[in-house]
């Protein structure tokens, strides 16, 4: 019965744009926003305070009080003990970042075992672990190590979900986990609706990554391979799922090697385009300086595995190879010289 009248009164609404009544339109779509925040139905009730937006852009009262109207329900319905564990974090929010970031999230549940994040994969989630225990570890040469074990009110996978790079540790759950996570579509959203929301979770974020410090604290080196610097210029084309290059080749700025990859910088104002690059597969080609004045012609498929934000557009992109070059290689590079790229076929 309900459903039905609000049926009825949505078509009364439209009936009245199109004849261009605009003062009964928002009288109706206002006393439905209400109805709708305090059924905590907020889809439907912010599809409607867009519509009356739309509708006429100068009903300041009713679209500033319906708006008000949402986000007091909004903040009534929210779970205290969630408030509660992450106090801090939502103090330094504004009412409507705060519900932006709550009702951005959904839940999820690890049993003892289960893995949260696994090191060198993907994950665009970030997880707030409201409660149980979890387990960082880092795998080197065949052994893990116990990096720190992660509680109620701490934050997993801060760097894949801000930097767009695969997991450097893995998160096993202890026991029976409870947590919260954002997934990254989440920002291009927020960027409209809460623009500063981004840049406040990233600083929390930052502040309380327990794992980077601990990795700092342990002094564990994570790169197996000795880098070499380099300075020149690499090409590089995307691949299809047949491993075919695709389209154009694209240069890039090689900043250093290792055995067992490399890395370059470019240049892009889209964080969305760059972040799809991770875990593409690329065919790379330079000329790499050796000694003795040659160069060793370098092409080669490889896997992206980060792609980190710089300064002014910049963004290191570091790839892995399918195989490590030999170690008589690495070390008879000219760093002191140029690469150059090789011409496109």
């Amino acid at each position: 019965m309900g459903e039905n009248d609000k049926s009825q009164r949505e078509a009364l609404i439209d009936q009245s744009i199109s004849k261009n009544d605009t003062e009964v339109a928002c009288k109706l779509l206002f006393d439905l926003i209400v109805e709708y925040a305090k059924e905590k139905n907020f889809e439907k009730a912010e599809s409607l305070h867009e519509k009356l937006y739309e509708t006429d852009p100068m009903a300041l009262l009713e679209i500033v009080r319906s708006g008000e109207i949402i986000e007091e329900e909004k903040s009534e319905s929210v779970d205290q003990e969630h408030l509660e564990i992450w106090s801090i974090l939502y103090d330094s929010l504004s009412t409507s970042e705060g519900n932006a970031l709550y009702y951005s999230m959904k839940s999820k549940m690890f049993q003892a075992g289960e893995p949260i994040m696994e090191q060198g994969k993907l994950n665009n989630r970030l997880y707030f672990i409201n409660k149980g225990e979890v387990k960082a570890l880092f795998n080197q040469g065949g052994k893990e190590n116990l990096i720190k074990l992660l509680k109620v009110g701490d934050i997993l996978g801060q760097e894949p979900f801000f930097s767009a790079t695969v997991c450097t540790v893995s998160m096993i759950a202890l026991s029976s986990v409870k947590a919260t996570y954002l997934e990254t579509d989440v920002l291009k959203k927020w960027k409209n609706e809460v623009p500063a929301l981004e840049s406040k979770l990233y600083d929390y974020c930052i502040k309380n990554n327990l794992i980077k410090k601990e990795l700092e604290g342990k002094s564990i080196d994570r790169r197996s391979d000795k880098r070499v610097n380099l300075s020149g210029s690499v090409m590089f084309q995307l691949l299809d799922k047949k491993e075919k290059p695709m389209g154009k080749g694209y240069k890039g700025d090689l900043s250093d090697l290792s055995a067992g990859g490399l890395s370059f910088i470019i240049k892009s104002s889209k964080k969305e385009t760059i972040r799809m690059l991770l875990g593409r597969r690329l065919k790379i080609r330079f000329k790499l300086p050796m000694k003795h004045h040659a160069y060793h012609n370098i092409e080669q498929l490889m896997t992206v595995i980060a792609a980190q934000p710089q300064v002014f557009d910049d963004y290191s992109i570091h790839l892995r190879g399918d195989t490590k070059w030999a170690q008589r290689m690495i070390e008879a590079i000219d760093s002191s010289r140029l690469t150059e790229h090789m011409s496109q076929e």
